[in-house]
């Protein structure tokens, strides 16, 4: 029998409008060893079944059936919680839009020249987030989006996974069971990337559906997601993850599937504990006791990455834009690696620092890309790039007359004069994001962010002088910040409004292996918790040392209103559509219309005639809202309940379903 080829599948729900680099990358490495894999985005595959008529049709039928049961509940004697009163009502809401042609508006968001005209634009694309509004009152009460999929309160444990799939809660369960079905029985390995927390529950989903068709597939798990969910467990908790994968990739994949592989193609299915715990980055359980082992730690030398990411699997056709852009990464990983608040890349692990692919070879990378893929849009999928190796490849792209345009991530430096943000417009940067956190200088140290807020204005003068588009990233509450910091950060937005296209204004929260996170007290926090429910330690919340820096309702109002009025100047969107930072759809509208398409208001789009009052579902949400609310005040209070030393507070899935059931 021949051997089947190894696969490796991204799942839903992340971005569809791109292809996400990390699979393309590790084959490219590995085909340049002479492993052949195959690669599968499900993320990108499941839009033409979840917009099907034949799939609405269903979902159509089910809400039917479920809005009966309801009913005849409401007309008995029997009494209706008021969960299920907001599920009736929202079912009630989402019936008549069944009535909608949703791949139409697939096919025209992929359309060059219907995707760039903003109103039919605005139109599809509120078209799709109906879908969801169907979606979630199909599979009530879990809600779902391009990045999101979750419960409508509790965080994800194991009992609410197994609930999720033993209840057939995903919306794609009938479809992933065509295409595993199309999957050889002797398929030997699968690996699944569980890269954003919004594929959490599908990853779960998929590995369990995979282990009982294919039970003696060696199934793993990589991605960031994966790390972080592996990284915080407790060991009695850890070996539940084994009932549904073999083994996690933690940090980087490349070495640790060159090695695992090979052996797994030798052994015709799972190596030994020991040939396992030789490989670098693995993380499984003990075929004969469940003891949690650990292969050696191993950071992936950039240098030897000899070939660009490979492409070559994936239908660019399936994605939701009109035309393609690429991920690439030159670089891994953070130069700076100081801000406080900042665990993104695993900065604190000491496993993850900043690397760069040679210059030469990223600009070879780039050429082979554009030719092989035929496209020269790139987004540069990086913590961040250091300011010497920005302006090196820009050079070194301009000399080879290599024409590509590209976005990405930048620290605010003193390196980018005028001259030098010129030559990256001439290399063909057109959009680029900072981090730019706070307008107050106080802030910024508190953040060891290395920059001041007259820095700040400077250098992104020189960026929009130069033509590149500029999109801010800040936040309020970081610990120690008071309402004159806060005020701070709004001036400077307003101040350089004209001089800013994008922006966003969020809120701190704790990051797991920021400095915050391992040093609280030395922040102005008093105490980082989680609920019971979040074992996966991917929600920290945290209680402030000095209440007294907290904003009351008045000052909170004043500050909503100040940033609804900026944002109210702008195009902004939410992820992944156009007018959000950094995505493929607000890059392409740069390129069609300028660095400015963002910073004014477009034209508003008419709204169509509700299908009936909503009078009612607005009543039945605002009660939920209320209930919901007082809820969340007493379950998310920290508790004297003690596990492994951490306050935890009481909220749960469990301990949510008791609690609506008394409504």
């Amino acid at each position: 029998m021949q051997l089947s080829t190894p696969l490796l599948i991204y799942p839903p729900f992340a971005d569809p409008t791109w292809p996400y680099v990390s699979l393309p990358t590790i084959k490219g490495y590995l085909q340049s060893k002479k492993i052949n894999i195959s690669i599968q985005d499900f993320n990108a595959e499941m839009l033409t079944y979840l917009t099907s008529k034949k799939t609405i049709l269903e979902w159509k039928g089910t809400l039917q059936k479920r809005a009966r049961q309801l009913n005849k509940k409401q007309t008995s004697k029997t009494k209706i919680s008021m969960f299920e009163k907001l599920e009736y009502h929202r079912i009630l809401q989402a019936i008549p839009l069944c009535e909608l042609d949703f791949s139409a508006a697939l096919s025209l968001l992929k359309s060059g020249q219907a995707f760039y005209e903003k109103q039919n634009y605005l139109k599809q694309r509120d078209r799709l987030e109906v879908l969801f509004q169907i979606m979630e009152a199909t599979f009530f009460p879990f809600r779902f989006s391009f990045n999101r999929a979750d419960h409508l309160v509790a965080p994800w444990d194991f009992e609410l996974l197994g609930h999720y799939i033993s209840h057939k809660k995903s919306p794609l369960d009938l479809w992933y069971q065509q295409k595993l079905a199309q999957i050889p029985a002797n398929q030997q390995f699968i690996g699944i990337s569980l890269t954003f927390i919004s594929q959490l529950p599908e990853t779960f989903y998929l590995a369990k559906l995979i282990k009982k068709q294919l039970p003696n597939c060696f199934i793993m798990l990589g991605g960031a997601t994966a790390d972080l969910v592996a990284h915080e467990l407790t060991a009695h908790e850890a070996r539940k993850l084994f009932t549904y994968v073999d083994a996690f990739c933690l940090q980087e994949g490349e070495e640790s599937l060159a090695q695992l592989l090979p052996l797994i193609a030798t052994h015709g299915g799972r190596p030994t504990d020991y040939e396992l715990e030789k490989i670098p980055n693995i993380f499984f359980a003990s075929n004969s006791d469940q003891t949690i082992l650990h292969g050696p730690c191993k950071v992936f030398d950039l240098k030897t990455s000899t070939a660009p990411p490979d492409y070559s699997d994936l239908d660019l056709s399936n994605y939701l834009a009109p035309s393609p852009m690429l991920l690439y990464a030159p670089t891994r990983g953070c130069y700076w690696n100081r801000c406080s608040f900042c665990g993104y890349g695993f900065n604190q692990s000491g496993k993850h620092r900043y690397r760069e692919i040679p210059i030469e070879q990223a600009a070879a990378d780039l050429q082979s890309m554009q030719k092989n893929f035929a496209t020269s849009n790139f987004y540069f999928s990086c913590d961040v790039l250091s300011p010497k190796y920005a302006l090196a490849l820009a050079a070194e792209l301009i000399k080879r007359k290599i024409k590509i345009f590209w976005s990405t991530d930048l620290r605010i430096e003193a390196n980018y004069t005028l001259k030098n943000c010129q030559l990256l417009y001439k290399s063909g940067l057109r959009a680029v994001a900072f981090g730019v956190e706070s307008g107050s200088e106080k802030i910024l140290q508190l953040m060891d962010k290395g920059i001041t807020p007259h820095l700040i204005e400077k250098i992104n003068a020189n960026f929009h002088q130069a033509g590149i588009s500029t999109a801010w990233m800040t936040f309020l509450n970081h610990p120690q910040e008071n309402l004159q910091d806060i005020k701070k950060t709004i001036k400077i937005l307003a101040d350089n409004h004209k001089q800013i296209d994008q922006f966003i204004v969020g809120n701190f929260n704790p990051t797991p292996r920021s400095p915050i996170a391992c040093n609280p007290t030395k922040f102005g926090v008093e105490k980082i918790y989680y609920t019971q429910g979040d074992i996966f330690h991917l929600f920290p919340l945290h209680i402030a040392a000095n209440d007294s820096l907290s904003l009351d309702d008045k000052a909170q109002q004043l500050i909503d209103k100040k940033i609804d009025q900026l944002s109210s100047q702008n195009h902004l969107d939410h992820y992944p559509w156009a007018g959000a930072i950094s995505t493929h759809h607000s890059f392409l509208y740069i390129l069609k219309y300028g660095q400015r398409i963002f910073a004014a208001k477009w034209p508003k789009l008419k709204n169509s005639r509700a299908h009936f009052s909503t009078q009612k579902i607005s009543d039945s949400e605002e009660q939920w809202d209320y209930l919901l609310a007082n809820y969340l005040q007493g379950a998310l209070r920290p508790s004297d309940y003690i596990r492994d030393k951490v306050p935890t507070a009481l909220h749960s899935f469990r301990y949510f379903m008791r609690w609506q059931k008394k409504l």
